[in-house]
Parts: C-alpha cells; sequence; structure tokens
C-alpha cells in the first residue's frame, strides 16, 4: 500500500559551503598530448567541480555535474572532497554543512491533527514511522505517539460500546421473539 508523504524530507545528498562565492576545484587538470614532432595532438579533459554562491551540492546518486558540464559519479567527487587539503579552511577553502531539522511545517501540523481527528490510527503510525525516517524531531514524534495512544484508547472505548449495544439488542430481541410466541 502506496501512502503519501506526510512529513519533510532532509536532502540525502552533502551541502559544502565557501567563504568565496566562485570557488574553483580542480581535480585533475586538462592535459595536452604531443606527437612525436612536439606538436599538440589530443586534449584529455580534466575533472574540476565549482561552488556557486559558496554552494556546492554533491547528490547521493545519479551523478554530479563537472564545471565543462560533463557527469561524473557522486562518491568519487565526494570521497575526493573530504580528504581535499582545502577542506575545512574557512578562510581559503571550504567545508561541509549538515543539515538542520526544520520546525515542523503548518501543513505538518495541520495533517497531524486531521489524523486524530479522523481517529486514523493506521495514518497516525504511517506519519511516525516516516517522521523517524526522515528528520527525527522528537517533540513531533511525541505529539504524534500520544494523539496514536489517545485514538486507539477512543477506538477500544467505541469498540467496548459497540459490543454493549450489539448485547443489548440481541438481549431485546430475544425478549421481543419470546414475547411473541
Amino acid at each position: 500500500m502506496a501512502t503519501e508523504q506526510m512529513v519533510s524530507v532532509p536532502d540525502t545528498g552533502t551541502l559544502f559551503m565557501a567563504r568565496r562565492s566562485e570557488l574553483r576545484l580542480v581535480r585533475r587538470p586538462i592535459r595536452q598530448t604531443r606527437d612525436a614532432e612536439g606538436l599538440p595532438a589530443d586534449t584529455i579533459p580534466g575533472e574540476a567541480v565549482a561552488f556557486h554562491d559558496g554552494v556546492l551540492r554533491v547528490p547521493a546518486a545519479g551523478s554530479i555535474r563537472l564545471e565543462d558540464g560533463r557527469d561524473a559519479k557522486p562518491t568519487e567527487i565526494l570521497a575526493w572532497l573530504e580528504r581535499h587539503p582545502l577542506k575545512d579552511d574557512i578562510q581559503e577553502g571550504f567545508w561541509r554543512v549538515d543539515p538542520t531539522a526544520p520546525a515542523p511545517s503548518e501543513e505538518e501540523l495541520e495533517r497531524l491533527q486531521d489524523l486524530a481527528m479522523e481517529l486514523n490510527a493506521e495514518g497516525l503510525e504511517a506519519f511516525i514511522e516516516q517522521e523517524r525516517k526522515g528528520w527525527e524531531r522528537a517533540k513531533l514524534i511525541k505529539t504524534a505517539e500520544n494523539s496514536l495512544a489517545k485514538v486507539r484508547e477512543r477506538l477500544e472505548g467505541s469498540e467496548e460500546r459497540r459490543t454493549q449495544a450489539l448485547a443489548q439488542a440481541r438481549k431485546e430481541g430475544e425478549a421481543a421473539a419470546k414475547g411473541k410466541s
């Protein structure tokens, strides 16, 4: 059963920032090959990544676009960036930025409230599961768990009343049947 996304999800990529807005890092320089006479024969393209407005995003999957427009494997670029000599140099280099969980949005809170009002225990369980796989915001999870406990309590009470009402109706039906015979 496919469940709609009810909470925000963190970006799975890696974010780097630099003080210089257009920092350019060269992984492999462009190389020119020469023939036997010393004349330029072929150009071997290099690999460089460029920060734009001081930001470089490396996706978790897929590919990353190099400065010249070619694509590269993000795992290779990420490994290279992590061991780069300018990493963590605040003045001349760049640093990794770990994302911070945002405050719950109005839509997320409304969705939580709607699920509780509808006594939708299954939906609340999915909401909690999605939040645990995402940002893991403790207050939002605690609120959703409290709502789920109240919904289960109300559903159990409702089931008890239903069972009692059915038993009462059977009893009255049997009494009415005996009275007619």
